[in-house]
């Protein structure tokens, strides 16, 4: 198995690794591990259940930290429709509240895998084929069949 589920080694504790790198907006792209070197070259998963059961897989590349989400299944909720109520209207903010709710759903949408990293990423065919091959770890390991990809060989 490429995917390695041992919880990393922190190299210095969350409180100072949160004041020497902090993004205070939570700026996408902001992320700076807190593990060794050794845990930073591996395959790092993360198997997390419930029902939207997915593994994340950690790794830096190239200088870059990636983050590779491989879902068990896509998540596809409506755009919520704006509500009909006046701002006067006595329904006006419990209609805008599940408005929100649904638009916070509505965020969390997702197809297969998604893909994020901080950085560009420089990598080998080798480590090109690692990243296959991990994808395929973690669908093995949460039993996904995809038969739209059936054909595709050595997917």
């Amino acid at each position: 198995m490429i995917l390695d589920f041992e919880k990393p080694k922190k190299v210095r504790s969350t409180k100072d690794h949160n004041d020497l790198f902090s993004s205070d907006s939570g700026v996408a792209g902001t992320f700076v591990p807190n593990m060794s070197k050794e845990d930073m070259n591996k395959w790092k998963a993360k198997h997390i259940g419930g029902n939207d059961e997915r593994i994340e897989i950690r790794k830096t590349l190239g200088g870059a930290q990636v983050l590779i989400v491989v879902y068990k299944e896509p998540y596809h909720p409506p755009y919520p429709d704006y509500p009909e109520t006046r701002y006067t209207d006595s329904a006006y903010h419990v209609n805008m509240a599940k408005y929100k709710e649904k638009q916070k759903e509505w965020y969390k949408r997702h197809d297969d895998i998604t893909i994020s990293m901080n950085g560009k990423v420089d990598m080998t065919f080798e480590e090109y084929a690692e990243l296959r091959e991990a994808i395929m770890e973690a669908k093995m390991l949460m039993n996904v069949t995809d038969p739209q990809n059936l054909h595709i060989k050595n997917f």
